[in-house]
């Protein structure tokens, strides 16, 4: 019997896999679930932004995952990061946002942060976040945001090759601009294999000595220490 159970809510496919993978080596012991909902990402793409539908679909994602007996759960896409505020309100368990711990610690790292996205509705959002957490911390922080067109159409088709290609090219030449660079979509990760290789519990790498954060690692970083795996 698992110590406990989590759940995660994607919306897009490639992620499932790779929190499978990284789950085995940071939550030994927990029972890892998903639920994949990709038309939640393509009707806020439609609209332009999240209403209160997108958060009613969330709160029914976490209703489905407290009915069997989830400890927590861990949205992974941060588009919709925004609208977890609100389900919290009326969850009963944790519901954790998949760049919550990469946004605090982009802003304690610097205050000149570059914001990497493949998905335009992600920009916004967590360009939002950044100034957010800057004003709980009491730091004034300028963000520089580039979108790296074609790199998620790319990934979504099967291939990554390319989207790596994109992904690391916009990298390089933001890296040398800021203090931190972030990578805003928990489906960028996959970028910091062998040349800017990320630790599990660090979930961070260098390039031309600027940091460069993803948000997978530091998430379940955290939600390893909520669920108090060893």
């Amino acid at each position: 019997m698992p110590a406990s159970r989590a759940v995660f809510v994607h919306t897009v496919p490639p992620l499932v896999a790779v929190f499978d993978r990284l789950a085995a080596a940071m939550l030994p012991g927990v029972q890892v679930m998903h639920i994949l909902d990709e038309p939640l990402l393509e009707h806020v793409r439609q609209q332009g932004r999240l209403d209160e539908s997108d958060i009613q679909r969330l709160v029914t994602h976490v209703q489905e995952a407290t009915t069997i007996g989830a400890s927590a759960v861990l949205v992974t896409c941060s588009t919709v990061s925004p609208a977890v505020d609100a389900v919290r309100q009326q969850a009963t368990i944790p519901v954790l946002k998949i760049d919550e711990a990469m946004i605090g610690e982009a802003v304690r790292l610097g205050v000149h942060i570059g914001v990497i996205a493949t998905n335009r509705t992600t920009l916004a959002p967590t360009q939002r976040l950044l100034q957010d957490a800057a004003i709980r911390a009491g730091r004034t922080i300028a963000t520089e945001l580039v979108l790296v067109e074609g790199a998620l159409p790319a990934l979504l088709a099967g291939d990554g090759a390319t989207h790596d290609h994109l992904v690391r090219a916009a990298i390089a030449a933001t890296a040398p601009q800021v203090d931190v660079v972030v990578l805003a979509q928990a489906s960028m990760a996959r970028v910091l294999d062998d040349e800017l290789a990320p630790s599990l519990a660090g979930g961070g790498a260098k390039a031309n000595k600027t940091p460069v954060l993803a948000s997978p690692h530091l998430a379940l970083r955290e939600l390893a220490a909520l669920l108090a795996v060893a």
